[in-house]
């Protein structure tokens, strides 16, 4: 499947500098949510940077699929699902880190996160629901 779903002008902010609820399946079949930073580039599709040893990579590892889920922190009936498939690749050098703290407005050098075994998430939008 090549079809990009886009994400509407309408919520696009959404995914600007607020943190979104990833959903992934884990092995029992069962969702498994976190809190993470994304950012929405210009080819339309979702990024994120996070350590190959936490539980939500292994789970798109194993089952390359997630949704995103973010709400208005000003109107909590306007709402952005986007249902995605999954890529995972190596980021050696940090380079989606970087952006993606740098994003958000924090320094690289003072970030309290692992730097080690980061990995870039390309979520590719398949279904969009946009309420509000």
């Amino acid at each position: 499947m090549n079809d990009t779903a886009p994400i509407p002008d309408s919520h696009a902010d959404l995914l600007d500098r607020n943190v979104v609820a990833l959903s992934t399946i884990g092995a029992s079949g069962r969702p498994q949510t976190t809190a993470v930073w994304v950012m929405l580039d210009d080819d339309g599709i979702i990024r994120t940077s996070l350590i190959d040893e936490r539980q939500k990579a292994k789970n798109m590892s194993a089952r390359p699929v997630a949704t995103v889920f973010v709400m208005d922190p000003t109107n909590p009936y306007r709402t952005l699902e986007v249902r995605c498939d999954v890529e995972l690749s190596p980021d050696p050098g940090l380079k989606m880190m970087r952006r993606i703290i740098s994003h958000y407005g924090k320094d690289f050098e003072t970030f309290p996160a692992s730097k080690d075994g980061r990995v870039i998430v390309e979520l590719t939008p398949r279904r969009v629901v946009a309420n509000g």
